[in-house]
């Protein structure tokens, strides 16, 4: 009998203490969900009749800058690689090579660092070295910040946990505004971009609703074509839509804020930047109203997120805004063109689980899913790139790949597989990826500059065999 009332007495305090936690959780879920209103957490500022563009680069040579996704771990690798260029790829009047970048095209994680490179970067030019010495000190260790960890580390900020996804994306912008943008705008890039202080950003989504491609930036939408890669290269010469397969236009387009009715220039980057590093069930989506389909009876919602979606690299946009000037030729066409691809993407290893009875946990199963669509996704783009070398016509564009399993040590390149996507990172992993920037740019700093002045590289051959 005692035992038994041992055991009911137990139970009991079971029950008061999940009813206490219970109650703890609904209260705290209840000052979460005051924190925002639904004015903050809809984007719906309509354009105005004198929305502000950015004109298109009127050189005669396209030099741009492709940034993937990885969480912080490519938020480290693509500020260390933009530093090693600095120091390492010098112009013959002493310039650094990124004085020449027309435009930044990044995704998710990449986005993180390519909107801090163009909201912050000194306003002259790299000669100026102490300069650029100081900014990319501040730049290496901010990219280095624990974001997961500041977000959920005071006591105060545990309600967040309850919030749903698209609040959880608005304290994201909060605290990606109070360390490194400080609210600025896209109009704020816009000022920086027309004095030729920043290159052109260009920050990918994904439109949730209808899978399209949704692109945040100060370029008017008539510098891209309504048609997806693989519609551009049908005009090739390759061959490729010699058949009468049907595919679906409406995902494979892409879409801007004006297509909404909604400005960009009245936009916080940050909010651009969480659409893109979002990851659905984390943070985000980011959500915008449609005010072209919103009626007085019934508002319409566009929900943006994780750019590595549709575009792992943020190397499709580049070419699509390469190649609209071959496909309108009323616009000046560029002579030769040169894309950097930093690729902080992981690598897949088989070795992960064929030596595990279980092979992946539930979570990890989920996360190699996200890793196999976007490593499918990057070589179905560089497979694309191949069919354009076939056309002459594009000749003279040439792609240098920086990734850093370039790195020819075995026990960096186990370092940098076993570091995570999220965003945060330990200061050992950031540190090795700095170590193998170093490396990896200074290998092929030779090759970056015979591009960049249109010499060959392969010996005698054209210099545009393909990714390089």
């Amino acid at each position: 009998m005692t035992a038994v009332r041992s055991n009911t007495m137990g139970t009991c305090q079971t029950i008061r203490s999940l009813r206490a936690v219970s109650i703890c959780l609904l209260v705290l879920g209840a000052a979460g969900c005051t924190d925002f209103s639904n004015d903050e957490l809809v984007y719906d500022n309509p354009a105005p009749s004198d929305e502000l563009y950015i004109p298109a680069d009127e050189g005669d040579f396209f030099l741009a800058v492709a940034v993937s996704g990885g969480g912080s771990r490519s938020a480290v690798w693509s500020a260390a690689v933009l530093e090693e260029l600095y120091r390492q790829v010098k112009l013959p009047d002493g310039r650094s090579i990124t004085d020449e970048i027309d435009y930044i095209s990044s995704v998710s994680g990449g986005s993180i660092s390519s909107a801090y490179w163009c909201l912050n970067k000194p306003e002259v030019d790299t000669t100026h070295a102490s300069e650029y010495d100081t900014f990319f000190e501040r730049f290496s260790a901010d990219m280095c910040t624990n974001i997961q960890g500041e977000m959920i580390s005071r006591p105060r900020e545990w309600s967040r946990l309850l919030l749903t996804d698209e609040q959880k994306g608005l304290v994201l912008m909060r605290e990606l505004d109070d360390r490194f943008y400080s609210g600025r705008t896209f109009y704020d890039l816009y000022m920086r971009e027309k004095a030729r202080i920043s290159p052109t950003l260009i920050i990918n989504g994904t439109e949730m609703d209808s899978g399209a491609k949704f692109l945040f930036t100060t370029l008017p939408r008539s510098e891209f074509t309504n048609r997806s890669l693989l519609s551009i290269v049908s005009g090739t010469t390759s061959g490729i839509m010699k058949s009468n397969i049907i595919y679906d236009p409406d995902v494979l387009r892409v879409r801007f804020c004006r297509d909404a009715g909604l400005s960009i220039g009245r936009m916080r980057v940050s909010r651009a930047v969480v659409a893109s590093a979002g990851v659905p069930l984390l943070f985000g989506p980011v959500v915008l109203k449609d005010e072209f389909r919103s009626t007085p009876e019934r508002e319409a919602y566009i929900h943006v997120n994780d750019g590595g979606i549709s575009d792992t690299l943020g190397l499709e946009t580049l070419i699509q805004l390469f190649m609209d000037r071959y496909n309108r030729p009323k616009k000046k066409r560029f002579v030769r063109g040169l894309i950097l691809i930093i690729d902080a993407n992981q690598h897949l290893d088989p070795e992960d689980s064929i030596f595990s009875i279980e092979g992946f946990g539930p979570a990890a199963l989920i996360e190699r899913s996200r890793e196999i669509i976007s490593y499918r996704g990057k070589n179905l783009t560089y497979l694309t790139i191949m069919f354009l070398q076939q056309d002459p016509r594009f000749k003279d564009i040439r792609f240098v790949y920086i990734s850093p399993y370039m790195v020819d040590d075995p026990e960096i390149i186990a370092r940098i597989k076993k570091t995570p996507t999220r965003l945060k990172i330990k200061p050992e992993n950031a540190e090795n990826l700095r170590a193998a920037a170093t490396i990896v740019v200074g290998g092929i700093k030779d090759r970056i500059l015979a591009n960049f002045e249109g010499k060959d590289v392969n010996g005698g051959q054209p210099a545009f065999g393909g990714v390089q």
